[in-house]
This record gives structure tokens, C-alpha cells and sequence, in this order.
């Protein structure tokens, strides 16, 4: 094989760079974490293939992580690595790309995490809980916003409120939904089977960071009473017996 002067070269920076990978203690990049407000009770291994236990962000507990970067992205100016993290109750792994411009890619998302660990140690408001199982072939961050995402997040077993808890089923909403508009993600929000409330609807994120969920809910003849005559709270329905619910916001 003839090798011009350009590949030594390159062959030379690769291994270089993972050489500096394989032998860099895991604790420096713990240690860039801990800027952004992301800490741990303990790390172990190398840059290159590392554990963490006890990670969190803010107040989100989430678990222990594993990781193991990935050579070939490093020639292209890109971090890229296998990322699986673990709880009592719960997974999520992902191969996770970051380039330079803030960009974030996962790719090959699955996760099946209680509602609890995503929203903080307050929880849900009204003591609601649940599973978020989540299944991304691709989901695109841009400065920490997502921008594009092909897949599903399904919330299962969703009971509450504390005080009466009621099992209300499974709702799903899926990326991206037909017909959606330029320079927005749009999911459409449905409910599965087994669901006891009637929902449709849509979950959108504009690029000014700006969200919008627009639904339209209705009761069933499963549906709990006291779930029922909360919703009368929305105002009157239409002829369908459904009422609209919206929450939008900016990040």
C-alpha cells in the first residue's frame, strides 16, 4: 500500500490522539462537567472508556454512566462515544456525537426511565408518576434544544394525582408529525390502547426556543370520575366531548 505523505500524517494524529484518550484519567472530564453544574460520587477508568456513579444534574438524579469514545469521528474534529446510563429503575443508552458548532446528536436512542428522574426530586405537579420509554433511531440538540428527532416517546403507567391516584394508561407522541412546519419540530400526541382519556394533539419547539402543546381531550366510559370532573375545568366541550388543554412557554 503506497501512503502519501498526507496519510502518515494523519495516521500520526490518530494515534496520538488516542494515545491521549487511552491514558487520560476520567476525573478531567468530570472535572469540565462539574463546570456546567454536573457532578458525581465517584469516577473511574480513562477519557477513552469511563464510569461515573452517582451522576447529577441540578436536581435530576441520574444514576450511573458508562461511556467509550469512538475513534474514527475524532479525524473530523467531532466527539463521539457510547453512552449507557443506569438506575434502580430504569435505562438509557445512546451513541451520543458532539461537534464543535454545539450540535449534538444521539443516535440509536432506547430508554425506559420513571417520569421522576427527568423532572427533579419535586417531581411531577399533583404527584403524578410514570415511565418515559423512549425509542430514537436520531435526535438532534442544538445548544441544548432539539431541533430534529425521528422516534417515540411513549409515557406508560401514568397514575395520579397523589391524592386519588388513578392508572390512566399510555400516551405517545411521535417525531415528526405529519405535515409539520419549517423550522419547527412537531410530535403528534396520541393515546394507546388501554388509555382511559381520549387525546390528540401536537407538541411543538420553534427555533427561538419557544414550546407549544396544543391537545384536545375527552373522557371515556373508563375514565375515573374524579379524572372526569376535573376536566370539566377546561371549559365546555365541543360536539365530540372533547375540550382543548394548551401550555406553551419559552426555555
Amino acid at each position: 500500500m503506497n501512503l502519501t505523505p498526507r496519510k502518515w500524517l494523519l495516521i500520526g494524529v490518530g494515534a496520538y490522539l488516542l494515545f491521549v484518550l487511552v491514558t487520560l484519567p476520567a476525573t478531567l472530564l468530570s472535572r469540565q462537567l462539574a463546570k456546567h453544574g454536573v457532578r458525581s460520587a465517584g469516577v473511574s477508568g480513562s477519557v477513552w472508556h469511563g464510569q461515573v456513579t452517582g451522576l447529577q444534574a441540578g436536581v435530576l438524579n441520574l444514576g450511573n454512566a458508562e461511556w467509550r469514545m469512538r475513534f474514527l469521528p475524532l479525524l473530523t474534529g467531532k466527539l463521539a462515544a457510547d453512552v449507557k446510563l443506569t438506575q434502580a429503575n430504569g435505562f438509557a443508552q445512546a451513541r451520543v456525537s458532539a461537534a464543535l458548532t454545539g450540535r449534538i446528536a444521539l443516535t440509536d436512542v432506547s430508554a425506559s426511565l420513571p417520569l421522576q428522574s427527568l423532572v427533579g426530586s419535586g417531581g411531577l405537579p399533583g404527584g403524578w408518576v410514570g415511565t418515559a420509554q423512549a425509542k430514537f433511531s436520531e435526535l438532534v440538540l442544538k445548544d441544548n434544544w432539539p431541533v430534529s428527532a425521528q422516534g417515540t416517546l411513549d409515557i406508560v403507567d401514568l397514575t395520579g394525582p397523589a391524592g386519588q391516584p388513578n392508572n390512566i394508561g399510555a400516551y405517545r407522541l411521535q417525531f415528526p408529525a405529519p405535515n409539520a412546519v419549517a423550522d419547527t419540530l412537531t410530535g403528534a400526541l396520541e393515546d394507546l390502547d388501554g388509555a382511559v382519556i381520549d387525546v390528540t394533539g401536537t407538541l411543538k419547539f420553534a427555533a427561538d426556543r419557544s414550546y407549544e402543546l396544543n391537545t384536545l381531550v375527552a373522557a371515556r366510559n373508563t375514565t375515573p370520575t374524579n379524572i372526569a370532573e376535573s376536566m370539566q375545568v377546561l371549559g365546555p366541550p365541543d360536539a365530540q366531548g372533547r375540550r382543548p388543554l394548551s401550555v406553551s412557554g419559552t426555555m
